[in-house]
Parts: structure tokens; sequence; C-alpha cells
């Protein structure tokens, strides 16, 4: 579990499962739905609560959702601006 502050959002969550690779960590969400449908934002929070928690830059955490009805896995991995997703989240959403 895991809580953060980011643009001005308090945000709680739990992560599925992280793992230490080589000197960083990979990050994985399972979907068990029968429909493969994410949002790469929570991949995105996720890599940066486990480089907080685990004091890894965020450059060095991967991530994924792993869609298991499916046997696919589908990396996300971009640094991208949480703050700015939130709010365009927000606005859209």
């Amino acid at each position: 579990p895991f809580t953060m502050g980011e643009g001005g959002h308090s945000i709680r969550g739990r992560i599925d499962a992280v793992y230490r690779d080589g000197e960083g960590l990979i990050v994985v969400d399972w979907k068990t739905n029968a429909q493969a449908s994410s949002d790469p934002l929570q991949l995105t929070i996720y890599r940066h609560a486990a480089a907080a928690q685990f004091a890894v830059p965020v450059e060095r955490v991967r991530a994924c959702f792993v869609y298991v009805a499916q046997g696919r896995t589908e990396w996300h991995a971009a640094d991208e601006d949480i703050g700015a997703l939130l709010a365009g989240s927000v606005l859209e959403g």
C-alpha cells in the first residue's frame, strides 16, 4: 500500500507486485477481467510510488499490466508528469 501527494491530489493505492530488477524495479498490475482494458495513468502513479518507497530513481522503475485471461503483458515505462496527467484526467473525466 502507498499514499502520496502529487499536483494537489492525495493518492492512495495498493500495488499488486514489485520485483527487484538489477538496480531497478518492476511494478506489476495483474488484470483478471475478461476485457483487456486499463489506464496507463495507474502505472505512472505506481512507478512513482514504488520509486519513492524503495528509494530508487523513477527512471529505473519499469511497469506493466499483465492480462491474465489473454496471456499478455503490456509495458509502460515513459516518464510522465503525474501532476499534468491528473489535471487532464480531472478535467476530462
